[in-house]
């Protein structure tokens, strides 16, 4: 059994509390132990508590000394588009200046400035940008990472997407759940029949994603402009 201690984190945040969403004040309930310490046997923490403690049943271990440093959970970030081409540069000045959604769509940016990139590019291209923003979230402490399609909007293009993020979850450290958003907006090419690319979602897009098991979610874009409930 492979076993890993590691001693004297000048904070090690344990989370501890309530197995159930927090509220108010107990958001800001850490439970930290100074000059804490945790035990990790086979990749899993096995206990928790102040270093000298740990210290006694860590014997054969690997030591990691953290002092001076914060000890504490990865992050969780709960909505990103993990993998598309281009960027949203222009737009983020934009919506920096005030601007709406709808107004940034309608000079010709937003989602489908990134969708034409998108669909243009191959799987190696996509996997390739995408493999630096995992990297990116790694090394800001992020560990875990929903990642939602929605930017082909075609059935091939969601799941060239979906595809390029199940390789990102075999292939790099970072944990993403993968999310089926083809329902991220109706394509210029069917803005004048929303009906038929409601139908492709449901009877056309959805049954492929889920017989190659590429999505744990299915996302809708409720916005004006966009989908109603």
């Amino acid at each position: 059994m492979s076993s890993l201690a590691v001693l004297h984190a000048s904070h090690l945040v344990t989370l501890a509390g309530p197995k159930r969403p927090r509220v108010g004040c107990e958001m800001s309930e850490l439970a930290i132990i100074h000059d804490g310490g945790m035990l990790i046997r086979d990749g899993k923490i096995d206990i928790l508590g102040p270093s000298d403690e740990i210290e006694k049943n860590a014997r054969g271990s690997e030591i990691v000394d953290a002092r001076g440093r914060v000890v504490l959970p990865g992050f969780i970030d709960a909505h990103t588009h993990l993998v598309f081409a281009g960027n949203r540069l222009d737009d983020f000045e934009r919506r920096a200046r005030g601007e709406t959604y709808e107004q940034i769509a309608k000079a010709g940016g937003g989602i489908w400035s990134t969708v034409a990139k998108t669909r243009a590019a191959n799987d190696a291209d996509l996997f390739t940008q995408a493999q630096k923003h995992a990297a990116w979230f790694l090394k800001g402490g992020t560990t875990t990472a929903e990642a939602k399609s929605g930017y082909g909007l075609t059935v091939e293009d969601e799941l060239k997407i979906l595809r390029v993020t199940k390789r990102l979850n075999q292939e790099t450290l970072l944990e993403v759940v993968p999310t089926f958003l083809g329902a991220h907006a109706i394509p210029r090419e069917d803005r004048e029949s929303p009906e038929r690319y409601v139908d492709l979602v449901i009877n056309e897009m959805l049954p492929r994603v889920a017989k190659e098991n590429l999505a744990e979610f299915c996302d809708v874009f409720c916005e004006r402009g966009y989908f109603d409930l």
